[in-house]
């Protein structure tokens, strides 16, 4: 298993872990309310994650930083580095959003 693989692996499996809805408590609320809650933040943050994907795209064009012959190791290392910042983004977002709605992550 390449190391980029297992880094993208591991990031999943912590992205995964923190958006778990086991991992969100808050006094007084249901199980039916808590998943409908983080149903409404994951939905949020597909629609902030969407257009940010649509914006470095954007702006990576505008560079020249896509089409043919951009395949060395370097670059795939720097976009296994930026897919695991973004999942850290999407990760600490969501839970912002749960804390704002009231919620604490279990441990």
């Amino acid at each position: 298993m390449s190391l980029g693989l297992l880094r993208a692996s591991a990031a999943l499996l912590l992205l995964a872990a923190c958006t778990s809805a086991s991992s969100w408590q808050k006094p007084g609320t249901n199980i039916t309310e808590r998943d409908k809650d983080l149903a409404a933040c994951q939905q949020d943050l597909r629609y902030t994650s969407d257009d940010a994907r649509r914006r470095d795209a954007r702006i990576a064009i505008a560079r020249g930083e896509t089409g043919a012959g951009r395949g060395s190791s370097y670059e795939a290392l720097g976009r296994d580095l930026e897919v695991s910042t973004q999942r850290r983004r999407e990760s600490k977002a969501l839970a912002e959003c749960m804390q704002a709605k009231g919620y604490t992550a279990a441990l």
